[in-house]
């Protein structure tokens, strides 16, 4: 503001120097054009080629302003449309968001309308006409977003949703993985998406590509992303086993068993493959620290595995070991009390089953009434026991919580839905 008031005071001095000077030396000035003559001096003169120029420049400006006219006229049509458009693209979006599909359709329609550009509102297009139902039209919209690198990831994102809504999850993992390499900032709700359809394919080894990049991208990390390499790797282990290679088995499976000792298939199946190698001391080791993270009847399996010709009395004293690992596991107890009937010790064995009884009671109930049969040969003793097992909670098993699928040993992928790692323990209803 400062600068413009000096600017103007400067050339207002400068005109009142020149004018001042000029009447100062009131000269002569003759003009001679066809035929005429005109006499007058150096300050009229001036002033009236000022008032000439100003006079070119005014019908300058009113010629220029009414051929302009109709231009600017479109322009201001096409920016208040473009304005209403993207004010009827704002609005659909929150109707979407509420669920309103009239509302949202009839937006939709002014937006294309108004913008004039498939590919900028196909988004909201495509959601209103989810909404009302009609999936090929969102489809049509979603596959005209793609024409456009801004809106391409979004085009490509919700033709992935569409494809797993209808089941199609060969054409899902398409366009999952178009997506995810269109937009480095890709979100971990697609990562985890194109993981699930890349294990649910089978493509073990590229789903574990998927976690690298995601986890470099920052997109997935902590116990989420370990777990699902562990997953990875544990499949891959799996199927270097069937191919016989047993040394890439190990290994994987030693790798997955890092990556989440809570995974006791991991740990289960590195133990038996450390076995078959010859590494017992390592098997051994792997299934106390899986067992201490989550212990699991399969490592009582495996446990028993390392050493499957030993002396009942032998069995019990490494039963012995393995539950010091982990004293509060029911499943420890229960091993534990199996291998003191074997060598039969009836009273430690009692004593670990009344204990196991709190978190397994119907295998509890059922390996008592081995006892009774076994130590005083009491049919009255063991049929007692055998109704209590019937009528006790049922022991775990793994179910998936999406379908109700179970499974009597737990698996990467789902039975019933192939969902992934999505088996859980849980009673028997």
């Amino acid at each position: 503001m400062a600068r413009r008031l000096l600017l103007f005071v400067a050339i207002a001095a400068l005109v009142v120097g020149v004018a001042v000077w000029l009447a100062d030396r009131p000269g002569t000035v003759i003009l001679h054009f066809d035929g005429w003559r005109v006499d007058t001096s150096v300050p009229v003169l001036a002033l009236a080629l000022v008032l000439a120029v100003a006079a070119v420049e005014l019908a300058w400006r009113l010629v220029r302003a009414v051929v302009s006219a109709p231009r600017r006229w479109r322009d201001r049509r096409r920016a208040r449309r473009t304005r209403d458009g993207y004010r009827a693209l704002s609005d659909g979006l929150a109707a979407v968001a509420t669920g309103d599909h009239r509302a949202a359709r009839k937006l939709a329609k002014r937006a294309d309308k108004l913008l004039a550009d498939h590919a900028l509102t196909g988004l909201l297009t495509a959601r209103a006409a989810e909404l009302s139902g009609d999936a090929g039209e969102a489809g049509r919209r979603l596959t005209v977003m793609l024409e456009r690198p801004e809106t391409a990831f979004l085009g490509l994102k919700g033709l992935m949703d569409q494809a797993l809504e209808r089941g199609d999850r060969a054409a899902a993992l398409d366009y999952a993985r178009r997506a995810w390499a269109s937009n480095p900032a890709a979100s971990e709700d697609l990562a985890v998406t194109l993981f699930d359809l890349q294990a649910r394919a089978g493509q073990w080894s590229e789903a574990e590509l998927t976690l690298a990049e995601a986890a470099r991208r920052g997109a997935l990390a902590g116990p989420q992303l370990l777990r699902r390499r562990a997953i990875a790797r544990n499949e891959r282990a799996a199927a270097a086993e069937a191919a016989g290679d047993l040394a890439e088995a190990a290994s994987l499976a030693l790798e997955a068993h890092r990556a989440d000792p809570a995974l006791a298939a991991a740990a289960a199946r590195a133990a038996g493959l450390l076995h078959r190698l010859g590494k017992d001391r390592k098997a051994a080791a792997v299934i106390e620290a899986a067992w201490r993270a989550a212990p699991d009847p399969a490592l009582v399996e495996a446990w028993v595995g390392l050493a499957p010709a030993e002396t009942a009395l032998a069995r019990v004293k490494r039963m012995e070991r393995l539950l010091r690992a982990n004293p509060d596991a029911a499943d420890g107890h229960l091993g534990l009390a199996e291998a003191a009937i074997a060598a039969r010790l009836w009273g430690q064995a009692r004593n670990h089953l009344t204990i196991a009884a709190a978190g397994r009671p119907a295998a509890a109930c059922r390996a008592l009434a081995r006892l009774e049969r076994e130590d005083g040969k009491d049919e009255t003793a063991a049929a007692a026991w055998s109704a209590k097992a019937a009528a006790a909670p049922s022991d775990p098993a793994w179910a998936c919580p999406a379908c109700g699928a179970r499974a009597e040993t737990w698996s990467a992928l789902c039975p019933g839905c192939g969902a992934v790692d999505s088996l859980a323990r849980s009673n028997r209803p």
